[in-house]
């Protein structure tokens, strides 16, 4: 009748109910649920109703009440015995389908379809609530994992891929925890709990240089290119301001590994970007340049207008980059940078001037982001992913370093010198 499900239905129960009112056994009944004959024996014996039958004196007849002389009985006298029906010792232990249930007055169990069903789901309820994690456990996670959230904003992902042994519950569950208030630390010491404002839809127009700069290097362009070579590194370019006016960052993704570079340039404009593709080319050789960087992919902004200096090898004019422009008002199509941007956040939070900071520092906030572990990179750090593409010794040339996992710091701190 029914399938192999592990829980009975309500439909199961009414035949159950149905069967044991027209005093069929527990086997035949099993047999016609397919079930075994155990499960409908436990059923009964968990879920069945209790019926309590009042006698004169209050409580159930008393097994002595015919040799008894005493005018009222009282069960709270010693001689007192509760009167037991000797049909309930043997299956199917239910008062279903005997013929002197309505006039008896001992204490009766009958299996009700719609009381053992609620009386299910009530413990199936009950089985599932509360929180499967003792109070030693919630304060060694106070104890370990409290001060990387707190004092160094180090990202839940991040925790759970470097204690295992600690946090052996899935990041759903441990949502689940922090929003219950079982540990000292909160949602708001979560950098990633937070709400983005709506973006504005500027109307301006693009000039006609942009146009032009556009052409054979459109998001389109970029699709059908990688499209074509696959195995490409992608390069992912965007700027990071501070105050209006002041310093900024310019930031170099490889989507591949979520590796990001960090420079400090003195404002948004052509010049600098140009000074940080020259200084990276004196940097490197011209095989490891030619290695790191063969796609880029970068906004419209007017300072990456000058794409000579950014496809070109400067010591010899060479062709040596692919340049693409995302569509206006798309900075999705290079997400991976902007969700990296956050982490920048953790330590610079929107507001914040940049023109007292170094490039060295800027290399630590790098590196410390580099070693941040990621669920995309399976559960490895971009510093460790990039060296699939390249060779730390290049790495080391533009100051990139691993940071241990314990050390990771993403908030103010970090720059406090």
């Amino acid at each position: 009748m029914t399938t192999n499900s592990k829980h009975l239905t309500y439909e199961d129960r009414c035949c159950i109910e149905a069967d044991l009112n027209n005093r069929d056994s527990i086997y035949k009944i099993a047999k016609k649920l397919n079930k075994s004959h155990s499960t409908i024996l436990r059923e009964v014996a968990k879920n069945k109703t209790h019926i309590h039958t009042l006698s004169y004196g209050g409580d159930t007849v008393c097994k002595n009440r015919h040799t008894c002389h005493k005018k009222y009985c009282d069960y709270k006298l010693d001689c007192y015995e509760k009167d037991q029906c000797l049909k309930l010792q043997s299956s199917p232990y239910v008062c279903n389908g005997c013929k002197s249930r309505n006039g008896c007055r001992k204490e009766r169990y009958v299996y009700y379809a719609k009381e053992a069903n609620k009386t299910y789901r009530n413990r199936l309820i009950d089985s599932r609530s509360g929180f499967d994690i003792t109070e030693e456990e919630i304060h060694i996670i106070d104890k370990v994992i409290g001060p990387l959230i707190t004092d160094q904003n180090q990202p839940i992902n991040h925790v759970l891929i470097n204690y295992p042994d600690i946090l052996d519950f899935s990041k759903t569950t441990f949502y689940s925890y922090i929003d219950a208030g079982l540990f000292k630390f909160r949602n708001i010491d979560l950098n990633r709990k937070v709400r983005y404002k709506t973006r504005k839809n500027s109307k301006k127009r693009r000039t006609k240089t942009e146009r032009i700069v556009r052409i054979n290097r459109t998001y389109q362009d970029f699709l059908d290119y990688t499209l074509e070579n696959p195995n490409c590194n992608i390069v992912e370019m965007d700027t990071v301001e501070g105050n209006k006016g002041g310093k900024a960052f310019l930031t170099l993704l490889w989507r591949k590994h979520n590796f990001m570079l960090i420079f400090l340039i003195d404002s948004l404009t052509q010049e600098c970007v140009k000074k940080v593709f020259k200084d990276l080319q004196d940097i490197l050789s011209e095989e490891e340049f030619k290695q790191l960087f063969e796609i880029i992919l970068t906004d419209n902004g007017s300072e990456f207008l000058d794409t000579e200096s950014i496809e070109f090898y400067h010591k010899t004019g060479e062709k040596v980059v692919k340049l693409f422009y995302c569509d206006p008002y798309r900075s999705d199509q290079k997400g991976a940078l902007e969700k990296n941007h956050e982490f920048i956040r953790y330590i610079l939070p929107k507001g914040s001037s940049f023109n007292d900071l170094t490039q060295e520092d800027c290399n630590l906030i790098a590196n410390h982001i580099n070693s941040l572990c990621r669920e995309s990179l399976n559960n490895q750090c971009p510093f460790k992913s990039m060296l699939f593409t390249t060779n730390e010794r290049t790495l080391n040339k533009i100051d990139m370093y691993y940071i241990e996992p314990n050390d990771v710091i993403l908030n103010n701190t970090l720059l406090k010198k």
